[in-house]
């Protein structure tokens, strides 16, 4: 009787559609981080639109260090940046140890983005 009462009640919660907070209209949503506005969340809600922003940390640059392709002294170079420059990653987001050293990725308000040390960086934000 058991087994029963959980098939029925399986295939009668596989029929029932969703709503609430988990429901989508659009099966492409998506969730990225604002780097536009570095805010915290972004939620619009234009049809075929809807987009969230989770929670970013802002940082400054300590002193001079180089932005890399890769999570490696020996990745790409991609950009030199300076003391006092403003940039940007997500909580959460993914950290590398390479050699001991903790790397992050992190991006500028012009989009250029890669992996800097940990250490060359204050969070501000």
């Amino acid at each position: 009787m058991l087994k029963k009462f959980i098939a029925v009640s399986l295939v009668a919660a596989m029929a029932l559609p969703v709503t609430g907070a988990f429901a989508s209209d659009n099966p492409t949503d998506r969730v990225r981080p604002d780097i536009q506005n570095t805010l915290d969340s972004n939620i619009t809600v234009a049809p075929g639109k809807d987009e969230i922003s989770i929670l970013a940390y802002t940082w400054t640059v300590k002193t001079t260090a180089n932005i890399r392709a890769t999570a490696s002294p020996t990745g790409a170079h991609v950009l030199t940046v300076y003391a006092g420059t403003q940039l940007f990653g997500q909580h959460g987001g993914e950290v590398k140890v390479v050699n001991g050293e903790k790397w992050v990725y992190v991006w500028n308000s012009a989009n250029v983005a890669g992996w800097i040390l940990l250490s060359a960086l204050e969070e501000t934000g």
